[in-house]
């Protein structure tokens, strides 16, 4: 298993992964299958390529991608970085997939100087929530809507870097 930065010539995989990931799971995140496959090319490639983002996927011995995560400012909170679309498929799931993707954007947050990483991690997903704890993650006693229109919650998690 390689971890990857998604650099521009990428937005393609990381398109088809980001829509796997909604369609498997998709009350792990507030983007909706319906939203994320109405976006034109032009936003795919703007994801990628936006500075201030990195996004990492991970990329199976066969070549095919089998998880990402996303690295990107939290700009309410000063020197915190968020955790976003952290995703690992099915067939790769418990064997460090995971814990691989949040070390490789914990790694750029330090060298990009944050201080701080947060997350929200829907409440009915014990799995994930162990595996951010496992990563030094704790709760920060904050909850919110997954997004409008579901009953869905998430949980805020932090760590200091």
């Amino acid at each position: 298993m390689e971890i990857r930065r998604v650099v521009p010539d990428d937005w393609e995989t990381l398109r088809e992964l980001r829509l796997r990931a909604l369609a498997s799971d998709p009350d792990a995140f507030g983007a909706t299958l319906e939203e994320a496959s109405a976006r034109p090319d032009a936003e795919w490639l703007a994801w990628v390529d936006a500075p201030e983002r990195a996004i990492f996927a991970a990329v199976a011995a066969d070549g095919r991608s089998v998880g990402m995560a996303v690295g990107s400012p939290a700009p309410e909170h000063g020197q915190t970085l968020r955790l976003t679309g952290m995703w690992v498929a099915p067939e790769a799931r418990r064997q460090g997939v995971g814990a691989a993707l949040i070390g490789a954007v914990e790694g750029w947050a330090r060298a990009a100087g944050y201080t701080s990483i947060g997350l929200g991690v829907t409440v009915t997903n014990p799995s994930a929530i162990r595996l951010y704890e496992a990563c030094g993650y704790v709760e920060t006693g904050e909850r919110h809507p997954l997004r409008d229109g579901t009953d869905l919650t998430i949980q805020i998690m932090g760590k200091t870097l």
